[in-house]
C-alpha cells in the first residue's frame, strides 16, 4: 500500500483506519513532485485536516502544494488535496483568525465564472473560469470546482460532502448568535447602490434587504430621552430613554407614492425587555426613482436583538448585539 502522505501520518492512519485506504494513482510521476513539503507552513495543519477527512469517510491519496497559497492577506498558505470523491484546494489562515467575514462575490461573463472578494482578511485576488463551490470553516476555505467529483468513483456532490464534513464555523459570540455575513455575497439588482465599506455587507434578497455590520455589533448608540422620542413621534408615548439608530431597507419596484412603508418590530433574546419601537419613512438620493425605507429604531434596552423587517409580507430577520 502506498500513501503520499508523511510517514508518521501514514503509519496514524494505517493504525486506525486501515479499511479506508486504498492504493493511490493520483500522486505518482509529476504529482508526486509535487507532494507538500514537510517544511511548508501549513504542512501539520494539512496533516491534521487529511486526518479529519480520513475520520469522515475520505480516502485521501495526495496533498499536493496549492497554487492559491497567497490569496488574502495573512493567509498561512494553501494544499491541494487528491481524494477518492475529487480534488479540492483548501486555504489556511492562522488559527486565532477566520474566513467568517469574507464574502464571495460570483459574476457570469457568459460560460465564464469571475470570483472576486470582499470582507476580511482582504484580497484583491480574482479567479476565473468554471464554476467554484466555497465552504468556510474557521480558519479553513475549501474550493471545490464545480467538475471535481468527475473520474473520481461514483458521481457524487463534492461540495455537500465536505460541507457535511467539515461543518460550519462556531458563531463568534457565545450569548448572542448576529448575524454574520453570509459567504457568498448577495448583490442588490442594477441600478440600486451595489458599493459599500468593507465593515458592511447586503443581507437580505431581492424582495427586501438591507445593510448590517460584519462584526453584528452596534456600538455607542446615542440615548434619547423620553421626551426626545415624543418629540420625534407624537403618536409615541415612551416609558424611559432608550437607544436610537436608523435603518435603510430596500425593495426592487417600492414606490413611494403608492406603497406604505415597512413595519419594523424587536425582540430582546437574552434577557426580558420591552419590545424596540419603530417607524418607517421614505427616502432617496440622487435617484428618486429607486428609493428607499428608513426607519428610526428605539431601544429600550443594550443586549441581543432580533430585529424584524416586514413588508406585504416579505420578511427578513437579523440578530445584532447592542454595546455601549
Amino acid at each position: 500500500m502506498r500513501l503520499c502522505l508523511a510517514l508518521p501520518v501514514v503509519l496514524l492512519i494505517a493504525s486506525t483506519q486501515s479499511s479506508l485506504l486504498a492504493q493511490s494513482s493520483d500522486c505518482t510521476g509529476k504529482a508526486a513532485q509535487a507532494q507538500l513539503s514537510s517544511i511548508d507552513p501549513v504542512y501539520v495543519d494539512a496533516m491534521d485536516l487529511a486526518r479529519n477527512l480520513v475520520d469522515h469517510g475520505f480516502i485521501v491519496n495526495c496533498v499536493q502544494a496549492s497554487k492559491w497559497g497567497n490569496l488574502f492577506v495573512g493567509q498561512e498558505g494553501a494544499a491541494l488535496y487528491r481524494t477518492d470523491q475529487g480534488g479540492f484546494d483548501v486555504l489556511f489562515l492562522p488559527k486565532a483568525e477566520t474566513f467568517d467575514a469574507v464574502q464571495v462575490v460570483e459574476q457570469r461573463q457568459g460560460n465564464l465564472y469571475v470570483y472576486s472578494f470582499r470582507g476580511t482578511p482582504n484580497s484583491s485576488g480574482r479567479l476565473e473560469g468554471q464554476k467554484i463551490y466555497f465552504i468556510r470553516s474557521a480558519n479553513l476555505l475549501f474550493l471545490v470546482s464545480s467538475d471535481a467529483g468527475n473520474g473520481y468513483g461514483p458521481k457524487r456532490d463534492l461540495a455537500a460532502i465536505l460541507e457535511s464534513a467539515v461543518g460550519r464555523s462556531p458563531n463568534s459570540s457565545d450569548s448572542c448568535p448576529v448575524t454574520k455575513p453570509p459567504l457568498m455575497a448577495f448583490i442588490p439588482p442594477s441600478p440600486y447602490p451595489a458599493e459599500q465599506p468593507a465593515s458592511s455587507f447586503w443581507f437580505g434578497t431581492e424582495k427586501l434587504w438591507t445593510n448590517l455590520l460584519m462584526d453584528g455589533t452596534w456600538k455607542g448608540l446615542p440615548v434619547w430621552t423620553a421626551a426626545e422620542q415624543a418629540a420625534e413621534d407624537d403618536s409615541y408615548r415612551p416609558t424611559g430613554p432608550a437607544f436610537r439608530n436608523k435603518l435603510v431597507w430596500w425593495y426592487e419596484g417600492y414606490d413611494w407614492r403608492i406603497d406604505d412603508p415597512l413595519t419594523v418590530t424587536g425582540k430582546r433574546l437574552d434577557a426580558p425587555a420591552p419590545p424596540l419601537y419603530g417607524r418607517a419613512n421614505n427616502g432617496w438620493t440622487n435617484d428618486s426613482h429607486h428609493p428607499f425605507m428608513v426607519a428610526g429604531i428605539f431601544l429600550p434596552t443594550l443586549g441581543c436583538w432580533q430585529i424584524t423587517g416586514d413588508y406585504k409580507g416579505d420578511r427578513l430577520s437579523f440578530i445584532v448585539l447592542v454595546r455601549e
